[in-house]
This record gives C-alpha cells, sequence and structure tokens, in this order.
C-alpha cells in the first residue's frame, strides 16, 4: 500500500499537484496534504478560479456522494518564485466508513476562469480500529 501519491493536473501554463501524505488512514486520524500550483508566468495564477478537492463514497450501483470537501482560491495570495503551496487538512466522521461494496476516492478539480475544469483522482483507504 502507498503511504504518500501524488494527483498531477498541467493546463493552461499551469500545473496543480497534490500531495497526499498518508492514503490510508485510520480512526482518529486525518487526511492531509499540500497543493503545490506553479505556473510558467507569474500571470498566470490569475487563470485559476478555485481549486476544490473532494472525498467522494462510491457505491456498488456506481453513485457517487461527497463526504468531505474543501476549496480555495489564490486571490491575493502571495507567490514565491513562481510556486504556491496550499496545505490542507480533512477529518474523517462515519460517513468515510465503507461497507465491502464500497470505496472512497479523493478528487482535485481546478477550475479555470475561462469555464474550463480539470480533474484527478484516486483511491483512498479509511478503517475502524
Amino acid at each position: 500500500m502507498l503511504s504518500k501519491w501524488l494527483i498531477t493536473i498541467e493546463e493552461n501554463g499551469v500545473k496543480v499537484e497534490t500531495v497526499i501524505e498518508k492514503t490510508e488512514l485510520v480512526e482518529g486520524g486525518t487526511l492531509n496534504g499540500s497543493v503545490y500550483i506553479t505556473t510558467e508566468d507569474e500571470n498566470d495564477f490569475d487563470k485559476i478560479d478555485f481549486i476544490a478537492l473532494n472525498v467522494l463514497i462510491v457505491q456498488a450501483n456506481g453513485v457517487q456522494n461527497i463526504i468531505a470537501k474543501h476549496s480555495f482560491q489564490l486571490v491575493g495570495n502571495i507567490h514565491s518564485k513562481d510556486a504556491e503551496i496550499v496545505p490542507f487538512e480533512l477529518i474523517p466522521d462515519d460517513r468515510w466508513i465503507c461497507n465491502e461494496d464500497e470505496h472512497l476516492i479523493f478528487k482535485t478539480k481546478v477550475v479555470f476562469l475561462d469555464g474550463n475544469e480539470f480533474e484527478e483522482q484516486g483511491f483512498i483507504y479509511y478503517h475502524m480500529e
């Protein structure tokens, strides 16, 4: 099992990398990581409307429900060397407990001001002790 993984979205001169510190969580733990945003040009930060981080539970029939979310904008943030780091933390609750035929997905979505949206996802695991 991977203890850390990376989701990368690269569009419009902007690269967004989401690093998850632990993909396998136990009761009482937190899902934490950082979003790294780099650009070809300092003005490219202005192309992003917002970035959304979602945890979804996927049922056996394919239905997906958002059970945790965090979103942020880069408005007014200070950038250094054409990069920005945004740490995040999501605290699991009872909704994260999966049945045998369900699983959890972590999804990063980048929404640009021009209306384009790009997303990537990966699996995470939550266990009760």
